[in-house]
């Protein structure tokens, strides 16, 4: 394997190409949705999760969030301030105009930075730190990743994780959109993909190189747990969060599809 900072250029530069993509998709339809006061980009599992702490008064930090809409989502839920963290500078653009149509400028910082290299002055600031689906498996070094998150927060703060299940990437679609395990849970060597990231319209694009990794769920609990964090909470869900082999939630004999955790950091 390449070293871990060839992962994130190369992911950042598809992100970054596919960032005119998503736009044109969704970009219009989003700045009207957001002014809304009830707006809440959140399912409902996550606002389950997230309604088991106080959110009231919290500061919330999102890493890897995209067009930060999640974040916008958890400060209208109740939370008082936030800041999100992308390496893609074209998403975070999106994410400005996101929150400045939602009156949200003084609420919400948006930040464009390597998640492996985040500014100093952030670290112990947040009461919850939060990432939504897909971003676990763009992260070369778990634990790594882990102690970042584990550095962001304070003492007694909590990471809420939603994510695609580890069993959900052993599938993979035919071009009928019938999914079936293709590959080994216990997959070591990356995913490279030039078919792009068009995860709206599904359509192909010969694309930068982008690199994704099978991390198990033993992976994800103890690169908290060997941090001394606390699992406070899981529960895996049975319907589609990512837009992934979405075929599966209407199958019998269905694998599990999401998940939510909270993990707390140590006093």
């Amino acid at each position: 394997m390449e070293n871990r900072k060839f992962y994130t250029d190369a992911n950042r530069a598809s992100w970054d190409e596919v960032a005119p993509r998503h736009r044109s998709s969704n970009q219009e339809e989003l700045l009207n949705a957001v002014t809304a006061p009830d707006y809440n980009a959140l399912v409902p599992e996550l606002i389950e999760t997230l309604s088991l702490l106080n959110l009231e008064g919290k500061n919330v930090a999102q890493i890897c969030c995209n067009n930060a809409k999640d974040l916008l989502s958890v400060i209208k839920m109740g939370a008082r301030s936030g800041v999100g963290i992308d390496a893609s500078a074209g998403f975070i653009d999106q994410g400005k105009e996101i929150i400045a149509a939602a009156g949200y400028q003084d609420d919400i910082e948006l930040i464009v930075s390597d998640v492996y290299d985040l500014p100093k002055e952030l670290e112990g600031q947040f009461d919850i730190v939060m990432t939504t689906v897909g971003v676990m498996s763009w992260m070369p070094d778990l634990p790594a990743f882990f102690k970042v998150i584990n550095s962001l927060l304070k003492p007694g703060g909590h990471y809420v994780v939603e994510e695609m299940h580890p069993v959900l990437l052993m599938y993979e679609a035919d071009a009928k959109g019938v999914s079936r395990p293709l590959y080994s849970y216990f997959k070591d060597d990356p995913w490279k993909e030039t078919d792009g990231l068009d995860y709206f319209g599904h359509v192909e694009y010969e694309s930068k190189p982008s690199y994704s990794f099978q991390h198990k769920m033993d992976d994800i609990l103890m690169a908290g747990i060997n941090l001394g964090m606390s699992l406070k909470h899981i529960r895996e869900i049975d319907h589609d969060i990512s837009n992934f082999c979405m075929d599966l939630q209407h199958q019998e004999a269905k694998p599990p599809l999401g998940i939510n955790l909270i993990f707390e950091k140590s006093i």
